[in-house]
C-alpha cells in the first residue's frame, strides 16, 4: 500500500507507524475537543474509525466509567488500539469489532455516544453513515465529530491538496451540521477553535 492508502486505511507495518504519527498529531487536538465537551453522561460509547486507539484513549481517561467499542476496517488497527488502551482492554470496559460504518454490525439503540475522530473524511456517503450512527444511538443519546479540517476559504488550498492526494472530502461547518439534522438527529452544537482549523460537533437525537 502507498502512503496515501495508509491514511485511508493503515494497515501492517507501515500502517502502525501512520497510527502512530497521527495518535500524536492529533493529541494536541483532542485535548482541546475534550475541554469543550460535556461528557458527564457518556456511558457506551462506539468509536467508529477507531485508528491507532489514541483519541479513543484521551476519551476514556476523561469518561473513566464508561465501556468502549471500537470499530474499524483494519484488524491491524483494532490490536493497536487495544495495545494503546491496555488497561481498558484488560479491564473489560473495551471491546473492538471489525466492521464499516456503511453498516454498523449493532442493533438500533445500542449506545449512547457515538464518536468519530478525523475519520468522516472518507466515508463513502456521509448522509447514509450519519443516518447508520443515528439507528444505533439510544434516546437522547449523541454523536461527537472531532476533526481538524473543514471546507473554509481559509483552508481551501490546503484541502485541495489533501482532496487530490488523499481522495479525502472537506465540508463546511453548515453541511455538516445540515446532514446530521438530515439524518434525523434534533440538535447539532459546533466549537470550533478558528486558528488551528479544529472543530467539535455534537448531534443529539430526541430525549425520553
Amino acid at each position: 500500500m502507498n502512503f496515501h492508502s495508509q491514511v485511508r486505511r493503515p494497515a501492517g507495518v507501515q500502517g502502525i507507524m501512520m497510527a502512530r504519527r497521527m495518535n500524536a498529531n492529533h493529541r494536541g487536538m483532542m485535548e482541546w475537543a475534550l475541554d469543550h465537551l460535556d461528557a458527564s453522561s457518556i456511558g457506551d460509547v462506539l468509536d467508529v474509525g477507531c485508528g491507532g486507539g489514541g483519541p479513543l484513549s484521551q476519551l476514556s481517561r476523561k469518561v473513566v466509567k464508561a465501556n468502549f467499542t471500537a470499530l474499524d476496517l483494519s484488524q491491524d488497527m483494532l490490536r493497536m488500539t487495544c495495545k494503546v488502551n491496555s488497561s481498558a482492554f484488560k479491564n473489560g470496559r473495551l471491546r473492538t469489532v471489525r466492521g464499516s460504518v456503511s453498516s454498523l454490525p449493532f442493533h438500533d439503540g445500542t449506545f449512547d455516544t457515538v464518536f468519530a475522530c478525523e475519520t468522516t473524511y472518507f466515508w463513502p456517503d456521509l448522509l447514509e453513515n450519519f443516518k447508520e450512527c443515528r439507528r444505533v444511538l439510544a434516546k437522547g443519546g449523541r454523536m461527537i465529530l472531532v476533526q481538524e479540517a473543514w471546507d473554509s476559504p481559509k483552508w481551501r488550498e490546503r484541502n485541495e491538496s489533501w482532496q487530490k492526494g488523499f481522495k479525502m472530502r472537506f465540508c463546511s461547518l453548515e453541511e455538516y451540521a445540515s446532514l446530521l439534522r438530515e439524518a434525523g438527529f434534533a440538535k447539532v452544537t459546533t466549537t470550533a477553535e478558528e486558528q488551528q482549523g479544529w472543530f467539535v460537533m455534537v448531534a443529539e437525537t430526541e430525549g425520553n
